[in-house]
């Protein structure tokens, strides 16, 4: 039989070789078949990847962390710190089998000709992006060769951060904005519409954000690469007209808050939120409450007021059985509420997923500022990021004005102006879930509860202990265990309380003030 087989090869090689024309090929394709895939098709679905399974990836995990969200549907195991790998595991895998692959498929097509500079070094930091929220998601990843199919090691965070930062001061210089370059363009680049000296902003912003993020394990590093994101080509993100999102059309399926708020029911706001919502600011209220939020009665959003509240109220994180009428008695988002992320623009975009908020960018510039490591008046910019996130959700301004007016300026210990600084930014970054619970973990502000009802018995976190990290996916276990960081290689060692490279002090080390003693 294998001699047959054998033959038969042979001579169809032979046939190919000899009996065949230069146009077989052209023979078998139909005419009407698309050959040649340009780079913005896959560039376009791998910004799609924001919202794309948000609620196992984002909602069920950092949404309810940074304790924007709390769950509302007994049984869930995440709101309790379990690792579900039918949730989250899909983050992983879509990041090495969807997003990675058309990361390099893009490299691999446009190769060194310099008519597609400006795509690459805007891929490049989308890829920044997306590495890091990969890295702080696990801590030590498989990084360097990765998406070859081939396994390879994992690498330490500390080592993807140093590669981080070359890859954005690479892209960034490389960046042209000449119009001769290859643009995705409106349609594909749905963030900027390929206008290259944008992403520019966005990519010195993205540098600021990850400085930042390593200012308590890496301070020399961190305030190098802060003043090099501050004096950058091209500069920070200016405006509110700067801010990287990614709409959502209204008119087919999208994954996101309202499906899992309105057609689910499956969160609330948490009262954590709700707390800081009213007691920051001597004017009681804070605005942005009723642009982000309404109640649901009878399946419409209705203020606070025809509802029959006093406030906007949030659930508690954690519950194992929550209270049935949950739904009707805790505040959820605000379709209606004039928010524009919520809302959507009146035409195809019904929501915007945020990647990066200009407020975002001047609370980092405060903390820099606090930490001598740029010019400014730290508490100067700091009221400019409440400003801006208040001019970008909406808010009146004579109710903008009141409300900051009504805000204690930064002052005490550089640790309590921090924390004065970090919880307004957490305001601001509602409802970025991802970003909330990185400043969590790193800073250790706001204040935020444990789970009501405990730490899941299932779960890998200790007792009285935050969720620091997500551990790695079963599949990885069963397959790539010998690549791993040796103190993770099991799922008995792959705990979810275990701090990232730089997440350096526990929470519970705060003192009777309800200060940290570890940023600084």
């Amino acid at each position: 039989m294998n001699k047959i087989y054998i033959v038969l090869l042979a001579l169809g090689l032979s046939v190919m070789s000899t009996g065949c024309s230069d146009d077989f090929d052209d023979m078998n394709v139909r005419k009407d078949a698309v050959v040649d895939v340009e780079p913005k098709f896959f560039f376009n679905t791998m910004i799609q990847g924001t919202f794309s399974n948000y609620q196992r990836n984002v909602n069920l995990y950092p949404d309810l962390y940074s304790q924007y969200w709390a769950n509302t549907v007994s049984g869930f195991g995440s709101p309790r710190y379990e690792y579900v790998d039918g949730w989250i595991g899909n983050q992983w895998r879509e990041h090495y089998a969807d997003m990675l692959r058309k990361a390099v498929a893009i490299q691999d097509m446009v190769g060194e000709d310099p008519v597609f500079v400006d795509a690459v070094a805007i891929k490049d930091i989308w890829m920044v992006y997306w590495w890091s929220r990969m890295t702080d998601t696990y801590g030590d990843i498989p990084y360097f060769d990765a998406g070859t199919g081939e396994a390879v090691p994992y690498t330490s965070q500390q080592e993807i951060y140093t590669d981080l930062f070359a890859r954005l001061d690479a892209a960034i210089t490389n960046i042209t904005g000449d119009a001769a370059q290859y643009a995705y363009g409106d349609g594909y680049d749905i963030i900027f519409n390929g206008d290259a000296l944008q992403w520019r902003k966005f990519g010195n912003s993205l540098r600021l954000r990850l400085a930042m993020r390593i200012s308590n394990v890496d301070a020399v590093k961190a305030q190098a690469e802060a003043q090099a994101a501050v004096n950058g080509p091209g500069g920070l993100m200016t405006s509110n007209a700067d801010v990287a999102k990614v709409p959502m059309w209204s008119k087919g399926w999208y994954d996101y808050l309202h499906q899992m708020a309105w057609n689910w029911n499956n969160i609330r706001m948490s009262k954590t939120f709700s707390d800081y919502l009213y007691n920051q600011s001597t004017v009681g209220e804070d605005p942005r409450a009723a642009k982000w939020f309404a109640y649901q009665v009878d399946g419409e959003p209705t203020t606070k007021e025809d509802a029959g509240f006093d406030k906007y109220l949030g659930i508690e994180n954690g519950y194992n059985l929550v209270p049935a009428d949950a739904d009707k008695n805790f505040a959820t988002i605000n379709l209606e509420g004039g928010y524009v992320d919520f809302v959507g623009d009146g035409g195809e975009n019904g929501m915007y997923c945020p990647v990066m908020f200009y407020s975002e960018v001047k609370f980092l510039e405060a903390e820099a500022a606090l930490r001598g490591w740029v010019s400014g008046d730290a508490n100067a910019l700091y009221l400019e990021g409440v400003e801006a996130s208040m001019d970008y959700v909406g808010v009146d301004g004579g109710d903008a004005t009141s409300y900051v007016d009504g805000l204690t300026n930064l002052s005490g210990s550089n640790e309590a102006q921090l924390k004065q600084l970090i919880t307004q930014k957490w305001l601001a970054n509602f409802p970025n879930g991802v970003e909330g619970w990185a400043d969590f973990r790193r800073t250790d502000y706001p204040d935020i509860t444990l789970p009501k009802d405990g730490v899941s018995g299932s779960s890998s976190v200790a007792s009285g202990t935050w969720v620091k990290r997500v551990r790695y996916p079963d599949n990885a276990h069963l397959q790539d265990e010998v690549n791993m960081p040796s103190a993770l290689n099991t799922l008995d060692s792959d705990k979810m309380d275990i701090r990232l490279w730089w997440d350096t002090a526990d929470t519970k080390t705060k003192d009777g003030s309800g200060l940290m003693n570890s940023n600084f």
